[in-house]
């Protein structure tokens, strides 16, 4: 028998009850796991200290922020947006890190209240000196080389807007020296799903940078790190890989004296596997002995895009509408979403955004269940939001068996069309 996945921490009687609870397609989130991953992360060697930023962009729903709050975690946001919401969840805005493409408008009172800032570009940097002469700045470096699970998400090297170009570093000292600018961190983020070998190699290249800036007292190694998803994946430790980075710390102590707390930024880490994605099979259909079968469901690139953007692959398991796995029954199955439009498929060839491929699953009819898994990061928060008019998933927290909490609404069409007008019929 071919080898299907499993689910990560719901049991199948559950998605039955689950689904008649709240509908489909559902997101469900369990605290115990990302609770799990959060420790892992703290507890990764750091010499001189070690803070975890979540990544707010894997998931910013209000209650998930405000839990990461709880559990001690700082936090690293993308956007004037995610630091809004992160204040609002309750987050005190000195532990907000923004980074940002876009620095837009209100980021001057959010600094004012405490948030730091993350310069990406000599821009952003003259930016921040002329509002906040003599105070203190992050600068984010490209390092001239990146790593990730497919070239979208690598975010370093020459093809990458993100950051600095190392090349120019001298230039932004010039400038923080021209608006009397201390530098407190050196932040570098080379892309998501990354090679830990290459991660150690921008260590390297982050502390000869370091050792140019005297007041740099922190080194953000940005988040990206691989997660176990699939069967075929494997163990990764990211504790080893945080040994030798210690380690280098140490080496560049002993040579300056000076000694950098670390930071990281989990966000899938932190959130992938802590996340299921309920969805309903709504039709079967095949395209003749020399095709294939078709399960269709009720979700899809309105939950979730990673499959059809990047051709990542996410564990499939077919749940019975009884509550059973129906493992006896694997055949080779292709899995699309709801959305009108060719590529909303879930099980794309790996990396490959054109070509789908059948998986092993246990056959699945109409009414039985489809969980998507490892969506609990850049799912609902990077979907083709309200693509077709389909409404936003609902969103639940699990905080164990029997006890769940909803999170988030399930959209209504008023909703979705309450900023829309009507145009004037007099001209």
């Amino acid at each position: 028998m071919e080898t299907v996945e499993a689910l990560k921490f719901l049991s199948p009687e559950e998605i039955p009850h689950l689904a008649e609870r709240y509908g489909t397609p559902l997101f469900v989130y369990d605290l115990d796991t990302i609770k799990r991953n959060y420790d892992y992360f703290s507890q990764i060697p750091a010499p001189y200290g070690l803070t975890v930023r979540y990544s707010v962009k894997a998931n910013p729903t209000r209650a998930i922020l405000a839990y990461f709050n709880r559990l001690g975690a700082s936090f690293d946001v993308s956007s004037v947006w995610e630091a809004r919401r992160c204040v609002n969840a309750g987050i005190d805005a000195s532990k907000i890190l923004i980074t940002a493409q876009e620095v837009s408008a209100g980021w001057e009172e959010l600094c004012e209240a405490g948030m730091e800032f993350d310069a990406g570009s000599l821009q952003q940097l003259r930016a921040y000196g002329e509002k906040f002469p003599g105070g203190q700045v992050s600068l984010r470096i490209n390092p001239g080389f990146g790593s990730g699970l497919v070239k979208k998400l690598t975010s370093g090297g020459d093809h990458s807007s993100f950051g600095l170009w190392y090349a120019q570093f001298d230039e932004a000292l010039a400038l923080a020296e021209r608006y009397s600018l201390s530098i407190k961190r050196i932040h570098l983020h080379i892309g998501s799903g990354h090679d830990s070998g290459i991660l150690e190699k921008t260590v390297n290249r982050a502390l000869e940078l370091c050792a140019r800036a005297p007041g740099v007292t922190h080194l953000n190694l940005g988040g990206g790190y691989k997660v176990t998803a699939l069967n075929s994946d494997p163990q990764y430790d990211h504790h080893a890989v945080g040994a030798r980075i210690s380690a280098s710390l140490e080496q560049f102590h002993r040579e300056t004296g000076r000694q950098l707390h670390l930071e990281m930024e989990p966000g899938t880490f932190a959130m992938a596997l802590a996340g299921s994605l309920i969805t309903r099979v709504i039709d079967v259909v095949n395209t003749g002995g020399d095709g294939y079968r078709f399960i269709k469901i009720d979700g899809g690139l309105t939950e979730l895009m990673r499959p059809s953007y990047y051709g990542a692959l996410h564990p499939l398991v077919v749940v019975k509408k009884d509550g059973s796995l129906g493992t006896h029954d694997v055949t080779p199955q292709m899995v699309c979403g709801h959305c009108c439009i060719a590529g909303d498929s879930l099980t794309p060839v790996a990396g490959n955004t054109e070509d789908f491929t059948p998986v092993p699953l246990a056959r699945a009819e109409i009414n039985d269940y489809l969980v998507v898994e490892r969506t609990g990061g850049y799912a609902a928060s990077m979907s083709v939001k309200n693509f077709n008019s389909y409404p936003e998933a609902a969103e639940v927290c699990r905080a164990g068996k029997g006890s769940y909490h909803k999170i988030r609404e399930r959209q209504t069409l008023e909703q979705m069309t309450q900023n829309e007008r009507d145009l004037p019929l007099e001209r």
